[in-house]
């Protein structure tokens, strides 16, 4: 029954979102995009393009914000004034945010819930069929309908109805935009020199020639990250999650190679 609910909200998702031409590499043999949950809180999306021997030409990488940066809303209390039943506290291990009850993605109403104790609290998004959302969109076909929906202007914070809220977004980068390369997250700083577009630029790089068949052992961190013998600079962490996704896409590009 569960599973019959999961792939019912997939459909639900796929409804009414309106079609959006990607901003596909340009290719002459096989191109493919991977979708997955990244970072332990954001859907990352891979495109991937190879060549006639199958050989890696183009790596392109992108992560979109969850309900987990989304869901979070500008608040301040005030002494003596009761604060809003659809506003949840969160007082994690870097201080206390605010969060949304509600967030809708293409008109299927997710419930925010706090838990863990203070000072390690954490907040989780469910809906109807989802235990939660994060764990869903480890499944590809899900991360590329929450994708669509982002695209579509069809995720925002909502009202207990599924209404469109009046709250303001919370979380600096989320003021900005939905993905990480249209905001300022983790911008390039003297103590993180790559920062989050460096990163990318850097495991794309060392990912173009190759078939992308390194085994989860040969990705080892020694300074940067290296794939087997090759030093890719990188320096972020949960670099297996970015390679698995780059994996997946490889996969599809080679599925739909010409």
């Amino acid at each position: 029954m569960k599973k019959l609910i999961a792939l019912l909200f997939v459909a639900f998702l796929a409804l009414g979102l309106v079609a959006c031409a990607e901003d596909e590499p340009s290719y002459e043999y096989g191109y493919g995009v991977g979708y997955g949950l990244v970072h332990g809180h954001y859907v990352g999306v891979v495109k991937v393009v190879v060549d006639k021997d199958d050989v890696v030409v183009n790596v392109q990488f992108e992560e979109y914000y969850l309900p987990y940066n989304i869901g979070q809303v500008a608040y301040t209390p005030v002494e003596g004034v009761a604060q809003p039943a659809d506003i949840l506290t969160v007082v994690g291990s870097r201080g206390t945010s605010y969060y949304a009850m509600y967030v809708s993605v293409n008109g299927v109403l997710f419930t925010g819930a706090v838990a863990g104790e203070s000072g390690a609290q954490s907040i989780g998004y469910t809906a109807t069929g989802v235990g939660n959302i994060e764990t869903w969109v480890e499944t590809e076909a899900n991360a590329k309908a929450y994708v669509e929906a982002v695209e579509a202007g069809l995720v925002f914070i909502a009202n207990a109805n599924g209404t469109k809220s009046t709250y303001e977004f919370g979380n600096a980068s989320v003021k900005r935009g939905f993905t990480k390369s249209t905001t300022a997250y983790w911008a390039s700083a003297a103590s993180y020199p790559l920062g989050w577009g460096g990163n990318m630029a850097a495991m794309a790089e060392a990912m173009v020639g190759t078939k992308l068949d390194a085994a989860e052992t040969d990705l080892v961190k020694d300074g940067t990250w290296k794939i087997g013998t090759i030093v890719t600079g990188a320096t972020l962490s949960d670099f297996v999650d970015y390679y698995k996704l780059a994996q997946r896409g490889y996969a599809n590009a080679l599925a739909g190679k010409k």
